[in-house]
């Protein structure tokens, strides 16, 4: 009798447990989702960087050009936030739910990066340059093995406008080239 009420206490902590689990890993898959940076590349029509980066919250309209300003969270990727649910469901089951402890403040720092942006258009509204205010990593992200990759110098009938222009910055100082080669 006993056993069998053991049986059953564990068999009601277990379901408990997986019932009340599972924020954590549910948290990481309402992450926001990456953008493509790529849309910040010279020549790039306005509409394609407003359909990836959504409606800006400020423009200005000159004669030949015009400026939008962005602002974002940058998420991660579908992978990247699969596999956190996982490790979180994983580590749930593992340790009888506990981890949400852990869990749910982790997922709730971790949940992008804010990205406010400049984006420049020439007078075919398209990007002429970008200048970064705020979340310059999640613009230009570190590159594994950066070190062996070396980058080939741009002839004169391949140069943007944004790498033959004076270089523009704002009151922060930060200035984005965004020739193709620069932005990935």
């Amino acid at each position: 009798m006993k056993a069998c009420m053991l049986g059953q206490a564990a068999a009601v902590l277990l379901l408990s447990t997986v019932g009340l689990s599972s924020c954590a890993a549910i948290k990481a898959t309402e992450q926001p989702d990456k953008r493509n940076m790529d849309v910040l590349n010279a020549g790039v029509p306005r509409t394609h960087v407003i359909a990836e980066l959504g409606s800006p919250v400020w423009s200005d309209r000159e004669v030949g050009t015009s400026v939008d300003v962005f602002a974002f969270k940058q998420g991660y990727s579908k992978g990247t936030k699969a596999a956190r649910a996982l490790a979180h469901g994983a580590a749930d089951v593992a340790t009888f739910g506990l981890w949400e402890v852990v869990g749910i403040p982790v997922e709730s720092i971790a949940d992008g990066t804010d990205v406010q942006l400049e984006v420049h258009y020439g007078p075919a509204q398209t990007v002429d340059h970008v200048v970064v205010i705020k979340g310059d990593k999640a613009v230009h992200p570190p590159k594994l093995f950066a070190w062996n990759h070396k980058r080939p110098k741009a002839d004169a009938a391949t140069t943007s406008v944004a790498e033959t222009s004076p270089p523009r910055g704002n009151r922060h100082g930060a200035v984005v080239n965004t020739s193709h080669s620069a932005v990935r």
